[in-house]
């Protein structure tokens, strides 16, 4: 059974979903023209992240046919970013703060495109959640994948996925306690963008694995001739 929703419900203007999809081919067209990646390649690369998160997310909502197939100026959107990343891509990397900046800003968009789906849907508070990551890190999921690279986003690195997850649970928590439209969603919107921006202000990075046991083992080593000399 495909869901459907009401698109009317959706409070986003349309140039989020412009900035959003323009800023994530961006990110892609120049990721592969420091690959030395073809015209097609650079495309390829730059049209899965700027269409990826949006794509992944009515996929595995099964959500119908596809935003950006039924909807063309997301499409255009996405060419935009790839022409720019190709034709321009020293200059484009000269205003990487510019670029930064809306990197910054539109990460909660896709918190929000990936969470009111979602919630539409009247799907469990943790599904929402995670529809919610999904979109946010789909484009650059693919971009890696395209790549033969494990994905950034399963690496140590500047906060965001976990920055859109903690903006995920913003909206969600606001959106079921009854919250305003435009309270959850600038709640979002601010969280996600403040956390991004002090990630890749302060150099702030998601731990690496750690092992316990290790720690454990070294404490009881230091404990074990306590304990053995209050014995005696």
């Amino acid at each position: 059974m495909i869901a459907t929703a009401d698109p009317a419900i959706f409070n986003l203007p349309p140039l989020f979903d412009a900035l959003a999809i323009s800023i994530g081919a961006l990110t892609g067209a120049l990721y592969a023209t420091r690959k030395n990646f073809d015209v097609i390649g650079t495309l390829a690369i730059a049209f899965a992240s700027g269409l990826g998160g949006g794509a992944i997310r009515d996929i595995v909502l099964q959500f119908g046919t596809p935003a950006f197939l039924s909807n063309p100026y997301y499409l255009g959107y996405a060419a935009l970013g790839s022409v720019i990343g190709f034709l321009f891509a020293r200059w484009a990397r000269d205003w990487q703060f510019a670029y930064n900046a809306l990197d910054v800003a539109t990460l909660g968009v896709w918190v929000l495109l990936g969470c009111e789906k979602a919630l539409q849907l009247n799907l469990p508070t943790v599904s929402v959640v995670f529809v919610g990551v999904l979109a946010s890190v789909g484009g650059g999921l693919l971009m890696n994948l395209l790549c033969g690279e494990v994905p950034t986003s399963f690496q140590p690195g500047h906060w965001y996925a976990f920055a859109a997850l903690l903006a995920s649970i913003t909206f969600v928590v606001l959106a079921r306690a009854g919250a305003p439209p435009f309270v959850s969603e600038g709640a979002t919107l601010v969280i996600a963008a403040f956390l991004r921006w002090a990630a890749l202000t302060w150099d702030i990075r998601t731990p690496g694995p750690m092992d316990l046991s290790e720690v454990a083992r070294a404490r009881w080593r230091r404990l074990r001739p306590t304990a053995a000399h209050r014995s005696d």
